[in-house]
């Protein structure tokens, strides 16, 4: 049984003797005061006591103590607590299921990046990842790439094409305002679009707009007219619009000079608020604000803030130290050490960057025999090499065109790992492997003096790759697969500074161990096309072949993914007949946020700066509501 209810029968019995005790005091004061029994006014006041109430007064309660037993006392007061408790853990439990969390404006987050700003200018930008991030940040374009829809209106409010493909209209939306105050207009973008097609400018972005006419019909309207049909145009388009007012007075020829690189103005989700140097003048950090007047969704953290490291181990230092709360890049080789950090968490975007060895036929001419080229590609496991270099973060690909975008080709023939017929075709060549040995060679007779001197060859080849742990660890493992077929290979790592000059521009290697990167479409023209061989094209296996150029001339007109697909498809069939080059792996790219950090997760991205794709979005501060 209950005490509750025991207790409450005892307390009014309680109060019932205060009652009375409280009656038999005033009739012995009426005694004192009139010396006799004044029977009326003693029966009116105890009337006033004794009188039925549904609740005692406090003079009353306070009887309680002086008529209830010690133990009494202690259960009552440990009943009554017992009562407060629970009505504030029903009002408690109440609030906590009927309360919701909601993202709030304010908060702050520290990034390090590897490298250092140089040019926050969209002309210039994508030659540098810091660059490319901080630039996605401040300035926006007429279009934007949206991870759930792909290329999607920015500034522009609405486009149209013309029947024959080849003429785009495109409208920007009215409210978009720069960082100053002043309205972004269709001058904004001419002034931008022609600078990139004016030599004077030497923006690397001139190629994407070569034979393309800007004009502009009015205040917020453009008329783009190409040579061609080009399916692709629109990402091109992303490309982020000056302000004219702030740029128009810098001549061409100093624009790459000019503070306002480091300074920019421009109209995205946030502003230029500060950097800081040292003493040697290097910019050590940068700090963005948010852009309360954003055309769209303004983002909801106040502070971002990026410091520049010049190597991942100082980079993770200050992780290690709480100098930064995230990092914008994470090798493979330092993921195990991340997961020790309670702080943060890693994400694993996709990326399009495709992990290949480009053959240079015209500098060695061992690789002209297409028996040597395969022997290669036989002699490799792709799967060991995601494994040892990229700590199994990755993917063993087959194509140049990944899974997942237009063109995409399963069935591409492969050469799969077979060391057994790797060498079974090295034997067929005038290369031999001698008792004792393990490289293959070849012997020669020369004259010399009038005498036949006999010559040995080995069979040596010399890979080129950059100094990133990732692709020396991948081009010691290729060194060491190779061997198995009698293949000497000689690895030299170049500088990231360096690779494009030294290297690349005048396609200087034998193999190439290097990344290329496909961008928001998957057209492989820059790639593979034979007008793209020398300089500033990118076909770094220097491929000519006239049936490939018609099938990537024809697909890049083709506005049908699937037309586009079949032709992508029947061109990727072509490269795997003539092995100009073997396809390794895709890298995922991996960050690293602070777990305050929420709703940041981006399952693709096509460059580093995507992961910024959904900035607006991100939030540190929460506020609590009721449903």
């Amino acid at each position: 049984m209950s005490i509750l209810p025991l207790l409450v029968m005892r307390v009014f019995s309680t109060f019932r003797q205060a009652v009375l005790v409280g009656g038999s005091r005033l009739r012995a004061a009426a005694e004192r005061l009139f010396g006799r029994r004044p029977q009326d006014l003693m029966k009116r006041q105890v009337l006033r006591v004794a009188m039925d109430r549904r609740f005692p007064r406090w003079r009353q309660w306070k009887q309680l103590p002086r008529v209830l037993a010690p133990w009494e006392s202690r259960l009552l007061q440990s009943a009554l607590l017992a009562s407060v408790l629970s009505c504030l853990a029903l009002v408690g439990g109440y609030v906590l299921t009927h309360r919701e969390a909601v993202p709030a404006v304010g908060g702050s987050y520290t990034e390090g990046v590897i490298g250092t700003p140089q040019f926050l200018n969209p002309l210039y930008a994508s030659s540098s990842d810091v660059d490319s991030d901080l630039v996605r940040l401040v300035y926006t374009g007429l279009f934007r790439w949206d991870p759930v829809q792909g290329v999607v209106p920015d500034l522009a409010e609405s486009f149209a094409v013309s029947e024959d493909q080849k003429t785009y209209t495109v409208t920007l939306r009215e409210g978009a305002r720069w960082h100053d105050g002043m309205p972004v207009t269709a001058a904004d973008a001419l002034f931008t679009l022609q600078s990139i097609q004016n030599p004077a400018y030497r923006s690397p972005l001139v190629v994407s707009f070569r034979g393309v006419e800007v004009t502009q019909a009015d205040e917020r309207t453009l008329q783009f007219v190409l040579q061609e049909p080009f399916a692709p145009f629109l990402s091109t388009l992303t490309v982020g619009i000056l302000p004219a007012h702030v740029w128009q007075d810098v001549p061409a020829k100093n624009i790459l000079l000019t503070s306002r690189n480091l300074e920019p103005v421009g109209s995205g989700p946030y502003r230029f608020d500060k950097f800081t140097v040292d003493k040697k003048g290097n910019i050590r950090s940068y700090v963005l604000a948010r852009n309360a007047d954003f055309y769209r969704d303004p983002p909801m953290i106040e502070h971002l803030t990026f410091k520049f490291y010049s190597d991942a181990q100082t980079l993770f230092g200050a992780l290690a130290n709480r100098q930064v709360e995230g990092v914008s890049f994470v090798p493979s080789y330092l993921v195990g050490e991340l997961k020790k950090q309670h702080a943060v968490r890693l994400l694993h975007p996709d990326m399009p960057l495709t992990v290949a060895l480009f053959f240079n036929q015209d500098r060695q001419p061992l690789l002209k025999d297409i028996r040597v080229r395969n022997a290669f590609a036989l002699s490799l496991d792709k799967q060991a090499l995601v494994d040892g270099a990229l700590g199994g973060k990755g993917r063993t690909v087959d194509a140049p065109i990944l899974p997942g975008s237009v063109g995409a080709h399963p069935d591409v023939a492969k050469i799969a790992y077979d060391s057994v017929a790797a060498n079974a075709l090295l034997d067929e060549t005038d290369f031999k492997r001698e008792e004792g040995t393990v490289i293959r060679s070849k012997t020669r007779v020369e004259k010399k003096d009038g005498q036949d001197v006999a010559i040995r060859d080995e069979l040596v080849l010399s890979l080129t790759t950059i100094d990133q742990d990732a692709f020396i660890r991948a081009a010691e493992l290729l060194a060491e697969q190779v061997a198995t077929a009698g293949i000497r290979l000689d690895v030299q790592v170049v500088s990231a500074d360096a690779l494009y000059e030294e290297v690349v521009k005048p396609r200087s290697y034998d193999i190439l161990l290097t990344g290329t990167q496909l961008g928001l479409d998957p057209d492989p023209y820059p790639f593979w096309h034979s007008s793209q061989i020398r300089d500033p094209g990118l076909n770094l296996a220097l491929y000519a072949n006239r049936e490939v150029d018609t099938l990537l001339e024809e697909a890049r007109a083709l506005a049908d993914p699937v037309a586009r697909a079949e032709k992508y498809r029947a061109f990727q069939d072509k490269l795997a007949e003539d092995v100009p080059a073997v396809f390794l792996y895709q890298a995922k790219y991996a960050y690293a946020v602070p777990t305050k950090l929420h709703n940041v997760s981006v399952e693709r991205i096509y460059i580093p700066a995507d992961r910024f794709a959904t900035i607006s979005s991100w939030y540190v501060k929460m506020n609590y509501v009721m449903k």
